[in-house]
């Protein structure tokens, strides 16, 4: 159970209480879906030959594999993004239409379809931070049937995020 301020109302303080499996809006949702990387260790360093080339790297999508998937998924997208980019979260990597039956991704490939991130082009961007340690987080989201996309690729992203029955990440970090 999580409890969180919503806010102050006439000197009162609003919480809400979300209970596990529910969110705060009263879907049911769980978050079973296990995602990893054969090319790095949760919160560890990304190889290089998954990064923007101007950093020396190949600007090629890391393998990723996931467990969990709920029976009522339809279709599965991935979402690979930077918390820590100075503008905002900055999108790598958005593909929609990835099959349920689907249970990894290769490097380089991914079966569904490439959408614009936020370099505006589709496809994989590879982590090119302008300093520091940035944290990529690369999501595995479980949909209950196909999105139309809509918009940048941060209102996609929230798309995808809104409509998941279920979500699992791991995370990589670059930089120096």
């Amino acid at each position: 159970m999580k409890i969180g301020k919503l806010g102050v109302a006439g000197g009162a303080v609003l919480l809400a209480v979300v209970l596990p499996g529910c969110s705060a809006e009263g879907a049911s949702r769980t978050d079973d879906l296990k995602v990893s990387s054969p090319a790095f260790a949760e919160g560890a360093a990304i190889p290089k030959k998954f990064v923007c080339a101007e950093q020396g790297g190949q600007d090629v999508s890391p393998p990723l594999a996931w467990s969990g998937v709920p029976e009522s998924a339809r279709e599965l997208a991935i979402v690979a993004d930077d918390p820590d980019a100075p503008g905002g979260t900055y999108i790598h990597w958005i593909v929609t239409g990835v099959p349920v039956s689907a249970t990894s991704v290769s490097e380089g490939r991914a079966e569904g379809k490439a959408l614009p991130g936020s370099s505006g082009r589709a496809g994989y961007a590879g982590p090119c931070p302008p300093g520091g340690v940035h944290h990529y987080h690369f999501i595995v989201y479980a949909l209950p049937g196909p999105i139309t996309p809509s918009g940048d690729a941060k209102a996609v992203h929230q798309q995808i995020k809104d409509a998941s029955i279920s979500s699992g990440e791991t995370v990589g970090t670059w930089g120096s």
